[in-house]
């Protein structure tokens, strides 16, 4: 893979940078002013008014501070977050108390979870783990057998033979494969990405859509309200429509203030008759292809997965949809068309284990973090990561420190050029602790990196969905793939090594002599950092 060949070509196609960055830009500073606006006004109204009320007006906020503050502390959420919250509640103790209520508690609505953990049991049975598979597991490794059998009890999903999987290091390839395996479909085609966006790369899947849509085949897509706000095509759901296509929004985005609106469907999922699936980092936009440049060189992967193990993505899914329409689906229908497509195939023989799971806020156990440190705790010779945000939760760092510590080559890729500016600098404030512990930290030169990637010891990767930072961890709806000495280890290893190639090393002596100033926005953003 040449970036630089890649820059050139997607330089003539550079357009604007789009509409979304501008708008982005106006509402993070109308909501800054409003925020001050609404602080300033608070207060002067107070002083206004007479001693009398005032006194009063400043005991009930004494009173809620002192409560949310309370509050806040007895809630099972990381330390870091609870002090987050916390500071900004005393600078700001109106707007913060407001903005806690209504966006800081992590924790679904109960109604939301209720329903989420009703249909998840309900459909326990449909993903059944077999002994065989575990025992050959346990066999070979203990302790990956104790990894899988924690994910298949804290998440219900279980492990699998391999029957295929494919890595690509790039969403170019990512892309091109899908859409000729969407062009084989023959009974259904699912699709649920964070955000699908008009541009060519739309244009081309969604040609190929309507003509499955008029053979029959058919096709159902749930994308992200508010990923998709100002990205969709026009009219996208009345096109589709006409075509027999069914689209459905994940918590439809309301002008109306609410928690649940920081709740997104981060995960990118297509499904093809049940015998193949797809996940990565990539959402279906041009950028992620390359077709337009948008912060250098975008640097992106994904997986292909076959066989039996593609159920755990079509109960991801059909579970997704039943919570969204509120409506009985019927699994044992997709299932048994998945099951009569895959007799239809001889599989080649392959080895290794594969895992696809689930996380959301509904999951309290927090299964792909858990993951992440195990794998961290497990590691012998090192752990390769790549993350656009590395924003982390005090339990990821410290094994991230201790495996370091411990002798483990640990090193972590981020972008060089990133897309949030302020996510970007309470990464950096990580920097120094990380190279202080061995960790080797690189910065992707070309561009941005927005690829998501564990890999160990040769033998174990996780590929998925889910970014190193607390909205992955703790509000999205996000997916992963586990393998077990598929091959695919030492593909996703080598995609790091020549990622190094085109990265700089931060050298920590020469970090250490940054300005005071970049010093100072790293400890701001850091204090704030599990809030973004």
């Amino acid at each position: 893979m040449s970036s630089k060949k890649n820059l050139e070509a997607s330089k003539l196609k550079k357009g604007k940078k789009g509409e979304k960055n501008i708008l982005l830009t106006v509402f993070k500073l109308v909501a800054v002013i409003v925020i001050l606006a609404v602080q300033i006004f608070f207060m002067l109204a107070m002083y206004t008014t007479t001693r009398g009320i005032y006194i009063y007006a400043r005991y009930i906020f004494e009173f809620l501070k002192i409560v949310t503050v309370l509050y806040i502390l007895y809630r099972h959420d990381s330390a870091s977050y609870k002090i987050s919250w916390i500071i900004f509640i005393l600078f700001l103790p109106v707007v913060g108390i407001l903005a806690y209520y209504l966006w800081g508690n992590s924790k679904l609505r109960r109604k939301e979870e209720r329903k989420i953990r009703r249909i998840r049991v309900d459909t326990e049975q449909e993903l059944s783990s077999k002994e065989e598979v575990k025992e050959a597991l346990k066999k070979d490794n203990i302790y990956r057998y104790n990894q899988v059998n924690y994910i298949n009890k804290i998440s219900g999903y279980p492990v699998y033979f391999n029957q295929g999987i494919k890595y690509f290091d790039i969403g170019e390839d990512f892309f091109r494969s899908l859409n000729e395996d969407l062009r084989k479909a023959k009974d259904y085609i699912f699709i649920e990405f964070y955000i699908i966006a008009s541009g060519k790369l739309w244009d081309e899947t969604y040609n190929i859509l309507k003509q499955k849509a008029s053979e029959g085949v058919e096709i159902i897509i749930i994308i992200d309200s508010l990923g998709c706000l100002i990205k969709k095509p026009k009219n996208f759901k009345d096109d589709l429509a006409r075509h027999n296509i069914k689209v459905y929004e994940f918590n439809p985005f309301t002008p109306v203030i609410n928690g649940y609106v920081n709740y997104r469907d981060h995960r990118k999922i297509a499904i093809i008759d049940g015998v193949t699936a797809y996940t990565g980092g990539v959402n279906l936009a041009d950028e992620y292809a390359n077709l337009i440049e948008r912060f250098g060189y975008w640097k992106d992967v994904g997986i292909k997965v076959e066989g039996e193990a593609v159920k755990s993505f079509l109960i991801m899914f059909l579970r997704n949809l039943e919570e969204i329409t509120v409506k009985k689906v019927d699994y044992d229908k997709y299932i048994l068309i998945s099951d009569k497509n895959r007799e239809k195939i001889k599989y080649k023989e392959h080895h290794g284990f594969v895992a696809p799971f689930a996380d959301g806020p509904d999951n309290r156990k927090n299964p792909i973090e858990n993951i992440y440190i195990q794998t961290l705790n497990y590691a012998k010779d090192y752990v390769y990561m790549t993350t656009p945000y590395f924003i982390v939760s005090e339990t990821i760092l410290n094994a991230i420190l201790n495996s370091a510590r411990s002798g483990v080559d640990v090193r972590v890729i981020v972008p060089y050029i990133p897309d949030k500016k302020l996510v970007n600098v309470a990464t950096k404030s990580y920097y120094e602790v990380l190279l202080e512990a061995g960790v080797r930290v690189y910065e992707y030169k070309p561009g941005f990196i927005h690829s998501k990637t564990f890999v160990s010891d040769d033998e174990t990767s996780i590929v998925g969905t889910a970014n190193i930072d607390f909205r992955s961890m703790n509000l999205n709806f996000e997916c992963t793939t586990w393998t077990y000495k598929t091959g695919v280890e030492k593909d996703v290893r080598k995609d790091f090594e020549n990622i190094l190639k085109e990265c700089v090393e931060i050298d920590l002596e020469s970090w250490k002599n940054r300005s005071i100033f970049r010093k100072m926005a790293e400890g701001i953003m850091a204090a704030f950092s599990p809030m973004m």
